[in-house]
Formats: C-alpha cells, structure tokens, sequence
C-alpha cells in the first residue's frame, strides 16, 4: 500500500502522476485525504514489527486506508455527478490498484494470534 502511493496512481497518455504528486500539486485540500492511506500502511508496519500492537487498532488502520485510497474514485464521481466512470477506471494508474488490493486484503484478513 505504501509503495503503491509512489507508483502512477493516474496515467493520461504520456502523463502519470502518483499519490505523493498528487498532494505536492495545488488544488484543495481535501487531496490530503489520500494520506490516510500511506499513513495508515506506516503504522500496520511499525505495529507488527511491535510484537503486534497496533495504535489505534489494526482494523481501524486498515480501515482507514480503505478510506484513503476509495476517496480519489468518490470525489470523482461526485465532482462529474457520476458520469464518465468508464474513463476513470482507464485513468487509474498501477499504483492505486496495487494500494486498492492492498487496503481491501488487509480489512479482510485477520491473522490470529
């Protein structure tokens, strides 16, 4: 999840840019939400490298990655009142699948202790 921030997240031809590109660019705010995502990855890292013992915990972390990394298809839809998804989907970079697979595979598995 974390190395899919840095990988194209969007590719237009012969333009890509990767998450970190997209909150480095201007724009609103709101872009920030894609943090969530590599953040979220950091702290499950430095969790089970802690004897499993995550702040806050590991399903809210992982959770929140969901989050971060849904939220680029969310705002798109409600920017283009949900149309053109067809061209999003061709958009998407490597990246952002990687970091979709990813935060879908970590809320779904929970290793037992």
């Amino acid at each position: 999840m974390v190395l899919g921030f840095f990988l194209p997240y969007v590719s237009m031809g012969p333009f890509s840019a990767s998450g970190f590109d997209i909150i480095k660019g201007g724009g609103k705010a709101d872009r920030f939400v894609l943090l969530l995502a590599p953040i979220a990855g950091l702290l499950l890292i430095a969790g089970a490298v802690n004897s499993e013992k995550y702040m806050p915990s590991r399903g809210m972390l992982a959770l929140l990655a969901l989050v971060g990394v849904v939220y680029l298809v969310v705002r798109f839809m409600m920017d283009s009142k949900g149309g053109g998804m067809g061209e999003l989907f061709k958009m998407l970079g490597v990246g952002y699948w990687i970091a979709l697979a990813s935060s879908i595979v970590l809320l779904v598995y929970n290793p037992k202790s």
